[in-house]
C-alpha cells in the first residue's frame, strides 16, 4: 500500500508507471444484483470469483436508484482503470 501511495501524484491521478502496469490487464468485471433478503439481514455482500465481482444488495436497504448510481460510478472507475482485478493466470 505504501509503495502504491508513493507512486501517486498529489492529485491522485494515476502516474505513467501506474497506467503502464494496468494497461495489459483486463478491466474489472462487476455487477450488482438486488435480492429480497441476504443472510444475516446484511445490506450488501461482495462475492468475488475469477472473472467477475458481484455485489449482492438487499432490497430492504438499497433502492434500484441507488444500485443504478453505484453501477454508474463503478463503471467509471473500471473504464478509467482505477480498479483492475488480478486473478491467477490473467
Amino acid at each position: 500500500m505504501a509503495d502504491e501511495d508513493s507512486k501517486r501524484t498529489g492529485d491522485d491521478e494515476p502516474t505513467e508507471e501506474d497506467t503502464s502496469q494496468t494497461a495489459d490487464k483486463p478491466p474489472a468485471v462487476f455487477r450488482m444484483e438486488l435480492r429480497d433478503t441476504l443472510p444475516g439481514g446484511k445490506a450488501i455482500i461482495g462475492l468475488e470469483r475469477e472473472g467477475e465481482f458481484v455485489w449482492l444488495g438487499s432490497r430492504k436497504h438499497i433502492t434500484e436508484q441507488a444500485r443504478d448510481e453505484f453501477e454508474e460510478l463503478c463503471t467509471r472507475i473500471v473504464e478509467e482503470q482505477l480498479w483492475v482485478q488480478n486473478w491467477p493466470g490473467r
